[in-house]
């Protein structure tokens, strides 16, 4: 690159660091560290594809996409990394067999049903629901979408917010459901 762009870079940025950041805040819902992380991806890919900018759209246009593009990449990363206790529980709590397990291992799974389902009534109806068509109806994340009017994305993002919201309340409420390891990471 010639410096003409990277100081034009350096201009826009400027114009653009404080109303990109707030449209990202805004989009992760308050959550700074994520905000943060995804506001230094989108201007790194910003610098990156700098000269591949066709200007059909505004700049900002331009950074807010790659910013969303950003925060379903960290939402999808964070998915993986980090649904190892909730999205597994759910599953197998949902689909356990009852009539292979012994009377003592029905009653433990009957308390840990009660248990999950007094946490999940503490959510927020539309997270109550989602988690509902992903591990009791068990629709695909594209099927979700097109039942609730959205882009797969959309659901990943909400998806991963209600089970990350079911597991502050479950650490909350009934802390006894979570592995050690967890427990100590809290």
């Amino acid at each position: 690159m010639s410096k003409t762009p990277h100081k034009s870079f350096v201009i826009l940025y400027r114009s653009f660091a404080l109303p990109l950041m707030k449209f990202i805040v805004k989009r992760v819902g308050g959550n700074q560290d994520m905000a943060e992380e995804v506001f230094a991806r989108t201007v790194s890919a910003a610098w990156e594809g700098w000269n591949a900018f066709e200007h059909k759209s505004s700049y900002f246009t331009w950074v807010c996409r790659i910013a969303l593009n950003k925060i379903a990449d960290y939402y999808r990363e964070e998915i993986h990394k980090e649904s190892v206790f909730v999205a597994p529980l759910l599953e197998e709590i949902a689909g356990a067999n009852v009539t292979e397990l012994s009377p003592t291992e029905r009653l433990a799974l009957d308390e840990l049903r009660a248990s999950v389902r007094a946490c999940i009534k503490l959510l927020p109806e539309e997270k109550k629901q989602l988690l509902f068509l992903r591990y009791w109806k068990d629709l695909t994340i594209k099927e979700i979408a097109k039942q609730i009017g959205t882009s797969e994305r959309a659901v990943e993002g909400k998806l991963y917010r209600a089970r990350k919201k079911l597991d502050g309340i479950i650490f909350q409420e009934h802390p006894e459901l979570l592995p050690d390891y967890l427990k100590k990471e809290k």
